[in-house]
């Protein structure tokens, strides 16, 4: 007998032990989302740019990434479709002070589970890791269901 699991039981039943790579060159907006990630009882490790995320990505994994567009070196456009190389269930929001919708979809296309606009209330933004903690999940369960 299979158990139904409707998206609020999902949302509800996501890990408080999820880590939360953030990454953002203005230190003012890590420490602010490192802030909130943490109060939520997640753990959050913060990155400047690109490269040191490289750093943070080769030596753990991660659940969920909070990226942001502008980066020094490389965009965070650039850096998406890396990311999930290394990582396929890695978990990315884009959260950017550009909101350009062409740019959402083409950021979403690649692989991002959505699009947030700064400033982003607190709120907002926990439930949006939640959601995407609650899809890596089930494509976890679904990936596991596909191995033979």
């Amino acid at each position: 007998m299979t158990t139904t699991r409707n998206w609020r039981t999902l949302h509800d039943g996501v890990s408080s032990s999820a880590r939360i790579l953030i990454v953002d060159d203005d230190p003012e907006i890590r420490d602010t989302l490192q802030r909130l990630v943490t109060s939520a009882g997640w753990t959050a490790q913060t990155a400047a740019g690109a490269e040191a995320a490289d750093m943070f990505l080769s030596s753990g994994s991660f659940d969920v990434c909070l990226l942001d567009m502008e980066l020094p070196g490389m965009s965070g456009p650039e850096f998406l479709p890396w990311a999930l190389t290394r990582d396929p269930m890695l978990a990315v929001i884009m959260v950017t002070g550009l909101n350009d919708t062409k740019l959402a979809l083409e950021t979403m296309g690649c692989g991002a589970r959505t699009y947030l606009v700064k400033p982003v209330s607190a709120p907002f933004l926990i439930h949006a890791i939640k959601d995407a903690l609650a899809l890596r999940n089930v494509m976890i369960e679904r990936n596991q269901g596909w191995q033979v």
